[in-house]
């Protein structure tokens, strides 16, 4: 099956493919250096070969293979694996065109700037409503797609600014 560590029946082992793997002593240095360079390049010519086949040339874009599928919206994707490093973890399981489409991965994500006032971004990736006529099951998909944050409303000016509705119990 293809997958995005296996497109060519062989999986890149990153804790042996390393002559110095990563360590929490230097992680701005570590891994380094090829354990076995000529296993290296099999595989690179493999996978190039395999995605020459399938897509057609070897500089696809990863947003045209990994796509944000959700209802009706379908965007370039970004993110990874975790294990790959990667700081915006996104799980993709692959559909039958040889494309990709997320099925974990950040769900919610905050930057925070402890400053007088405090200042804060954030986004739900798929959206803050899982009703299908909700505008908002869908609208924060698309900053997801440009690797952006929206605003966190904070103050009171600010949330009745945007406020949509509003029901007392």
């Amino acid at each position: 099956m293809l997958t995005p560590h296996n497109l060519c029946g062989q999986v890149l082992d990153v804790d042996e493919a390393f002559s110095k793997p990563w360590t929490k002593d230097s992680p701005l240095t570590t891994p380094d250096g090829l354990a076995n360079p000529k296993s290296a390049v099999a595989l690179l010519e493999a996978v190039a070969t395999k995605v020459q086949k399938v897509y057609g040339k070897l500089d696809v874009a990863w947003g045209e293979v990994f796509r944000l599928k959700y209802r009706n919206v379908n965007l370039p994707g970004n993110g990874g694996d975790g294990d790959l490093g990667i700081f915006r973890v996104v799980n993709f399981v692959p559909l039958e065109n040889g494309r990709f489409q997320p099925v974990a991965g950040d769900s919610y994500v905050a930057a925070i700037e402890f400053s007088k006032p405090v200042k804060a971004m954030a986004l739900i990736s798929y959206g803050n409503s899982s009703q299908p006529g909700s505008r908002h099951s869908v609208d924060q998909l698309e900053l997801f797609a440009q690797k952006k944050l929206r605003p966190v409303w904070r103050t009171r000016k600010d949330i009745e600014a945007h406020l949509e509705s509003r029901k007392v119990f």
